[in-house]
């Protein structure tokens, strides 16, 4: 390999490791700021409450994040990334309808337990940037639609009881969007116990029970 050759590739595992290590500081200011949000509120945590919680100034803060309405956007759309992986998830796994949404909503929920430890409250819509809001809101809207079309198609294939769709999927939406307001990482239950609870109880109010 020529001189020219090596440090070309030199060159571009540096780029790559300065894009890696970006890419990790934001996430670790991602984390602490959405774990700020639900526990003291959105309009409660400043940028400097986050700073001081990394041990660095707000004018470095700002390096990786223009604005808090930024933080909590990219926060949401991490939430909704795992929605849509779970989506994705049922569809190539197959099976009942019932079962493609037992698929999904444990998918769903081990991502917001998962990286970051929790997502920002999902409800918390208002304070972005107008057209962050209406992405966030327009995104949404395509999980939710797509939630019913799940509990939908179990109506029709046996799997899941009679219901509203629409009332079925706020239901568990509501169970698995809630779950960062409440959740601790110190407390009594860890994701994959909280996981399995939920699915069960999802279980026993969704599922058709067998003859």
């Amino acid at each position: 390999m020529s001189d020219e050759t090596t440090q070309t590739a030199r060159d571009a595992r540096s780029a790559f490791d300065r894009a890696d290590q970006r890419r990790r500081k934001q996430d670790a200011v991602l984390r602490v700021a959405a774990q700020a949000f639900n526990r003291r509120g959105f309009a409660n945590t400043s940028m400097d409450d986050v700073a001081a919680a990394l041990g660095v100034s707000k004018p470095t803060l700002y390096q990786y994040f223009r604005s808090k309405q930024e933080v909590l956007y990219r926060c949401h759309q991490l939430a909704m990334d795992h929605g849509e992986a779970g989506l994705a998830l049922a569809q190539a796994q197959g099976g009942s309808g019932f079962e493609r949404l037992a698929t999904y909503l444990d998918r769903y929920m081990r991502g917001i337990f998962g990286d970051f430890g929790t997502c920002p409250v999902l409800t918390d819509v208002d304070s972005l940037a107008p057209g962050q809001r209406d992405e966030v809101v327009a995104r949404r809207a395509r999980i939710s639609a797509a939630t019913a079309d799940l509990i939908r198609e179990g109506v029709a294939d046996g799997s899941i009881v009679e219901c509203d769709p629409k009332l079925a999927t706020l239901f568990a939406l509501g169970a698995v969007n809630w779950i960062p307001l409440w959740y601790r990482e110190t407390g009594p239950n860890t994701p994959d116990e909280i996981t399995r609870a939920f699915l069960t109880l999802l279980g026993s109010g969704f599922a058709k029970p067998r003859p």
